[in-house]
C-alpha cells in the first residue's frame, strides 16, 4: 500500500478500508519525536492509534456515523531496512452499514459520506488519495486539511454544486487572479468592453483549465506561479501604455494579452483543480461547476469594482478616477514584481 493512498469496498452490509497513514497523523504516539514507530511505541499506544482512526476516519449516512467492527494495523518498514522504525501504518478496518448492498447493482448506494482528518505534518503528508468501490462502481476521492469529506458516488448535480463552490473560493482567496483581474478592470472602457475582456479572460482560462484536466500540466508549478505574477506586471505596464492610445487597435490589443495571460492563470487553477481531487468519471461536471465557480467569484469582483469606480466618481470627479488608476497601476506592478522574484528565488 503506496503512503497517504486506500481502498474502500463495498460489500454486502459492510465497508471494508485499507489505507496507508503516516505516523507524524497520530497525536501522543512518537514518544522520542523521530517521527517513526519503534516496536516499543506501536505496542504501548496502538490503543490510543485506534481510538484516533475511530474518531477522525468516518463513514456516514442520513442516520449518522457508521460503528466500526474492527480496527487491525500493521507497521511497514522499509522495504530495504525491515528493521527500521516504521513511518507508515496501514490500517484495517470494517464500517456496518445500514442496509445490505449488492455488487452488481446497476446504480452505487448514495447517501454515503466519508470523512478524514488524519494528515502528516510534512508537506507531502497533507493529502490522502482514496478510491471506493462498490462492485464496477468507482470513485476517486482527494482528502486535504481544507477538504476533509466526500459524499460517496455524489450525483452529477451535486459535483457541479460542490465545485462550483470550490472555483468561488479559489478567486477569493486568489491574491495573484484578483490583482491580475483589478489591473484589466482599471484600465477602463465601457460595458460592452468590460464584458469582452472578462469573456476573454473566462476563455484564457477554460482553455488550460481543461488542458490539465485531461492531460497534465508540463510545467513546474514554481514555474507556473512566477508566470502569474508575470503577466500583472505585463498587463499592468500595457495598460498603462494603452492608456494613450485609443480606437479598436488598442482593445484588439487588450483582448489579445488579456487572453494570453488568462492561459497562464488557468494553468494555476488546473493545478488546484487537480489537487481537489477529480473523479475520472464526473471530470466534466468538475469542470463546469468550477469554470462556473471562478465565473461567479469574477462577475463578483468586477461588480463590485464598478460601483466603487461609481463612487469614486461622484466623490473625487474624474481627476479622482485617474489618479487612482494610476496608483492601482503602479501598485500592481509592485507588488507582481516581489511576487515574480519571491517565486523564482524559492524555486532556485
Amino acid at each position: 500500500m503506496l503512503a497517504q493512498k486506500g481502498t474502500i469496498n463495498l460489500h454486502g452490509d459492510g465497508a471494508y478500508m485499507v489505507v496507508s497513514l503516516p505516523v507524524s497523523a497520530f497525536h501522543g504516539v512518537d514518544d522520542d519525536g523521530d517521527g517513526a514507530l519503534s516496536a516499543q511505541e506501536l505496542g504501548l499506544h496502538g490503543p490510543l492509534i485506534q481510538e484516533q482512526i475511530a474518531q477522525q476516519l468516518r463513514l456516514g449516512d442520513a442516520q449518522g456515523v457508521r460503528p466500526i467492527d474492527s480496527i487491525t494495523l500493521v507497521p511497514t518498514p522499509p522495504d530495504d531496512r525491515p528493521s527500521d522504525p516504521v513511518k507508515q501504518v496501514v490500517v484495517l478496518a470494517r464500517f456496518q452499514l445500514a442496509q445490505t448492498l449488492a455488487s452488481d447493482a446497476a446504480e452505487p448506494a448514495q447517501g454515503l459520506y466519508f470523512q478524514a482528518a488524519l494528515f502528516g505534518r510534512q508537506e507531502g503528508e497533507r493529502q490522502l488519495s482514496m478510491t471506493v468501490s462498490q462492485g464496477a462502481h468507482k470513485q476517486l476521492m482527494v482528502f486535504s486539511p481544507e477538504r476533509q469529506q466526500h459524499v460517496l458516488f455524489p450525483p452529477a448535480i451535486r459535483v457541479v454544486a460542490d465545485f462550483l463552490e470550490q472555483g468561488v473560493k479559489h478567486i477569493g482567496l486568489g491574491w495573484d487572479h484578483l490583482l491580475f483581474l483589478a489591473v484589466v478592470l482599471l484600465g477602463g472602457g465601457h460595458w460592452r468592453q468590460i464584458f469582452g475582456i472578462l469573456s476573454a479572460f473566462t476563455l484564457g482560462h477554460a482553455i488550460t483549465l481543461a488542458w490539465g484536466l485531461w492531460g497534465s500540466v508540463p510545467f513546474p508549478s514554481y514555474g507556473v506561479e512566477a508566470a502569474i505574477a508575470g503577466t500583472i506586471v505585463g498587463m499592468a505596464g500595457a495598460e498603462a501604455w494603452l492608456q494613450h492610445s485609443e480606437g479598436k487597435l488598442a482593445m484588439q490589443w487588450r483582448l489579445g494579452l488579456v487572453t494570453v495571460c488568462a492561459m497562464v492563470h488557468g494553468l494555476g487553477l488546473a493545478s488546484s483543480l487537480i489537487d481537489l481531487g477529480v473523479d475520472p468519471a464526473h471530470r466534466v461536471w468538475s469542470l463546469v461547476g468550477f469554470n462556473l465557480g471562478v465565473e461567479l467569484g469574477q462577475c463578483a469582483v468586477a461588480t463590485g469594482a464598478a460601483l466603487a469606480w461609481y463612487l469614486l466618481g461622484r466623490v473625487g470627479g474624474r481627476g479622482l478616477q485617474l489618479r487612482i488608476r494610476w496608483l492601482g497601476m503602479a501598485t500592481a506592478m509592485g507588488i507582481g514584481t516581489f511576487w515574480m522574484m519571491e517565486r523564482l528565488a524559492l524555486a532556485a
